[in-house]
């Protein structure tokens, strides 16, 4: 739900009543699949029966739309412009979702006013009855606009990969959350795992490092293993991993994990073994060759 303090609502008029469940997802750095994994997750939400919405909040550097394959004719510039409202610049995407395209190269939107900002929350607040899950896409990183996404969600997903740095902004990313006091509900998913291994080591560090140093919990919703070959194709050719490829390796993690997320009946993660995975890597080789000719 799209909460704001009780004095706010007063001042704005808005309603607490509300209808769908709002998950944002944020990153500490830029690079580690956070829009992929918003976009899929956003994906198997609307494949399990659930009316689903993802907003691209990458606010000046949008691409939502692009890997979707998606062309708006409008998109949040409009709405912030009083030239649309919001409803009007909805587009549906793969799988039947909907999706609130963000704007590419505009400076105004990566530095909204507090004002602008709480215009397009009213905006969104008018979304609630319509569908089940609003999924917001946050640009990576911590600044306004990322903290007033991450205050009106119900929970928080952060996305990491192994990486040590990646791994460093996502704490950071939690403690900056926590200290704003903007929420306490925060999950992470760990992209690009070798392992289930190493996926369940990362996550181990990162609660350890919140439990001791910032005294809460944080849940975790899985792993995503590493598939390039699917990857680069899913985003190159703009068709979600969802949606053309769901028995790869990826295909498979991100499912378990939307399992996780929406608390559906989960299938056991199967790591191929090195003879599959080089007659994978293989046909993938195949597979790309011929997308490209």
């Amino acid at each position: 739900m799209f909460t704001i303090p009780i004095e706010e609502s007063v001042k704005t008029g808005i309603s607490k009543e509300n209808k769908s469940e709002v998950i944002t997802v944020a990153s500490g750095k830029g690079g580690v699949g956070k829009t992929l994994f918003s976009i899929n997750l956003a994906i198997e939400s609307a494949l399990a029966g659930k009316k689903t919405l993802i907003l691209d909040g990458d606010l000046g550097l949008a691409n939502v739309h692009i890997m979707t394959g998606i062309y708006p004719d409008f998109d949040l510039m409009d709405v912030i412009n009083n030239k649309k409202t919001i409803q009007e610049v909805i587009i549906e995407g793969p799988a039947g979702i909907h999706v609130i395209p963000g704007a590419s190269g505009i400076f105004q939107l990566s530095t909204l006013s507090h004002q602008k900002r709480q215009l397009l929350i009213n905006e969104l607040n008018k979304l609630e009855k319509d569908y089940d899950v609003i999924i917001i896409d946050a640009e990576a990183g911590i600044n306004h606009n990322v903290l007033k996404f991450v205050s009106i969600a119900d929970r928080t997903i952060i996305v990491t990969t192994p990486d040590l740095t990646a791994l460093s902004d996502a704490y950071a990313t939690i403690k900056v959350i926590k200290t704003r006091k903007s929420t306490e509900n925060i999950g992470v998913v760990v992209n690009r795992a070798r392992s289930v291994n190493e996926a369940e080591l990362v996550f181990k560090k990162i609660n350890m490092a919140t439990d001791k140093f910032l005294n809460m919990k944080i849940i975790s919703y899985g792993m995503i293993l590493e598939d390039a070959i699917t990857v680069k194709e899913s985003i190159q050719l703009r068709k979600p991993i969802a949606v053309n490829y769901p028995r790869t390796k990826v295909g498979s993690s991100l499912k378990n994990v939307a399992y996780n997320v929406f608390k559906m009946e989960q299938k056991k993660v199967v790591e191929p073994n090195v003879i599959f995975n080089r007659f994978s890597v293989l046909l993938e080789n195949i597979r790309t060759k011929e997308a490209v000719s």
